[in-house]
């Protein structure tokens, strides 16, 4: 359960984060939605999904993270030191880290009837810390360069939510997104199923019209399609970090 309060430079004055990303910190998933406002660099590392939604019908962005239930492949603390080249950014393995995970314990709260966007903290989350971590605050109450950070981190989300709703909706209506089920073999034989998820249809795009394809570049929607489709490929990643984690398991490193 989250326990989310507004965040001010009194009642947290002594607050710090712990940084680093850790299966024991809440990081071990295996997918986090994501946003039209970081598509472009999401896609370069993860495969990029969509889930249904049941409540309303639509579907939810989602960068794969794991190929199954609580993984995730791109947390290093388990690899063993000579994959020290993997353990970057404070336990991730790659150099962008999607918005959803990178903010922490933080979240946007709205006020005064919705006009007023301010920074929420989960007081229950196990990256909070008073010995150590980043602060949040300045000897004299000014925020810290961190903190700053993760405003910026939610200030993608808040301005990048809307933006993805009307995107998908978008796709939707063209019926570019198709059920993607995949089976998986690793090195050492174990099989796999990735299904449940939709991804954007090649066929479908390459069929579109020049009306349709005129009114999507229009909307600013186009460039995504193909960032879309182009990030399947870094499901080879996900493979290749499994098989490194199953061969270190079976050598006895986990």
């Amino acid at each position: 359960m989250s326990n989310y309060t507004l965040l001010d430079n009194v009642t947290h004055k002594d607050l710090r984060i712990i940084t680093q990303y850790r299966a024991d910190c809440g990081d071990n998933v295996a997918s986090v939605p994501v946003f039209a406002t970081e598509l472009a660099n999401v896609t370069k590392h993860y495969p990029v999904l969509f889930y249904p939604d049941e409540k309303n019908g639509g579907f939810t962005m989602t960068a794969l993270l794991g190929l199954e239930r609580n993984e995730n492949l791109f947390l290093t603390e388990s690899l063993p030191a000579d994959y020290e080249n993997l353990r970057a950014q404070h336990g991730w393995a790659a150099d962008y880290v999607p918005a959803m995970v990178a903010r922490g314990p933080f979240a946007i709260g709205l006020h005064d009837n919705g006009n007023e966007v301010m920074v929420h903290v989960d007081t229950d989350s196990p990256k909070l810390s008073t010995s150590e971590g980043k602060p949040l605050f300045l000897p004299k109450g000014g925020n810290s360069d961190y903190l700053n950070r993760m405003a910026s981190v939610l200030h993608l989300i808040h301005s990048g939510a809307s933006v993805t709703r009307d995107m998908i909706s978008a796709w939707h209506e063209l019926a570019l997104l198709e059920p993607l089920n995949v089976d998986i073999e690793l090195s050492d034989g174990t099989a796999l199923t990735l299904s449940g998820h939709y991804t954007v249809s090649d066929e479908k795009v390459a069929a579109l019209g020049p009306g349709e394809l005129h009114q999507l570049h229009q909307q600013g929607l186009l460039q995504g399609l193909f960032l879309v489709m182009s990030s399947l490929t870094n499901l080879q990643t996900l493979i290749d970090l499994k098989n490194i984690r199953k061969h270190h398991e079976q050598q006895g490193y986990a």
